[in-house]
């Protein structure tokens, strides 16, 4: 018998300047009627130290919402989604910092964004949701980009890079239960030392624990050095852009009782979120094929003289 999971303590916020807005007008079908909708994100700058050191961030917030309620009513969130579009101003906007508007996002949630590419490679990253805005008052003004958090461990271990050799920070494998029963499997990073002994003694595959941390969605540059056969070597500059959920702090102990997921329950969710990343691999893979399948003959237009 399917049980309904309860969803997950899941909350993010986000304080800083409004940097880009990407948030359009469109409609989709459903039942038969056409639902007005906007949708899209926002990007907001925020300045954070992460592990001693001050980091500019960039985080995205995607946002999504009908114009009217199921009940037929206005959408709370469709109105406080347009008045970003119609009365806030962003850095891009501006033209810079000084005329942007100072921003809190305190509902947001972390969702995974999950998909396959054409050759079957299985992409997962977070991903941040919300629909309600406030402007902030520059005497109020505290930058925050941080999440909280309660989830099952399903997997703990020092991090590896991609030559097998440890970074020095500790991944923990988090199975977070999801509003309509379904789980994200997510990763959350620990990097200070304390934080890491901590994790590593107290937490166990299975235990519901509860963690707050920072998100750290910032990008850096590197220029790398390619030589060549003969003459001056090829300089090329690489973006890597990274979106860790950092853990700060968290709970000692397992939660326990009503608090405390059943380990049967939560593995049925796995095996149902299983099924389902299999069934959108095919899909995946099938719309890749469609979008590279080999066009109409061309080469006989030449003669038309064009």
């Amino acid at each position: 018998m399917f049980i309904m999971l309860r969803e997950a303590e899941n909350y993010v916020k986000v304080e800083g300047i409004l940097s880009e807005v990407d948030l359009n007008y469109g409609s989709y079908q459903r039942a038969g009627k056409t639902i007005d909708m906007i949708a899209g994100s926002i990007k907001v700058r925020v300045d954070q130290k992460i592990d001693g050191e001050i980091v500019q961030l960039e985080v995205p917030i995607h946002m999504f919402a009908g114009k009217y309620t199921n009940a037929g009513k206005p959408n709370p969130a469709y109105e406080s989604i347009e008045k970003i579009m119609k009365n806030f101003t962003s850095i891009a906007a501006a033209g810079g910092e000084e005329g942007a508007d100072l921003i809190r996002v305190n509902s947001g949630k972390i969702r995974m964004n999950e998909y396959y590419t054409p050759d079957g490679r299985f992409i997962s990253f977070p991903r941040i949701h919300a629909s309600f805005v406030t402007k902030v008052k520059r005497q109020e003004f505290k930058p925050e980009a941080s999440f909280s958090m309660t989830f099952v461990v399903a997997d703990k271990q020092f991090e590896l890079d991609k030559e097998g050799v440890e970074t020095g920070r500790y991944q923990v494998k988090g199975i977070v239960p999801q509003y309509g029963g379904k789980v994200d499997i997510i990763d959350f990073i620990a990097s200070s030392e304390s934080v890491i002994n901590a994790v590593d003694q107290y937490w166990e595959k299975g235990d519901t624990v509860r963690c707050v941390g920072r998100l750290n969605f910032s990008s850096t540059s590197e220029t790398i050095t390619k030589e060549v056969d003969f003459g001056e070597p090829q300089e090329i500059v690489r973006t890597i852009s990274v979106s860790d959920l950092i853990i700060t702090g968290g709970s000692s102990t397992p939660l326990e009782g009503d608090f405390a997921y059943d380990i049967d329950e939560i593995n049925e969710a796995v095996a149902a979120r299983k099924a389902a990343l299999e069934e959108q691999k095919e899909r995946d893979m099938n719309r890749g094929k469609r979008r590279n399948a080999p066009g109409r003959d061309t080469s006989k237009l030449d003669s038309l003289g064009f």
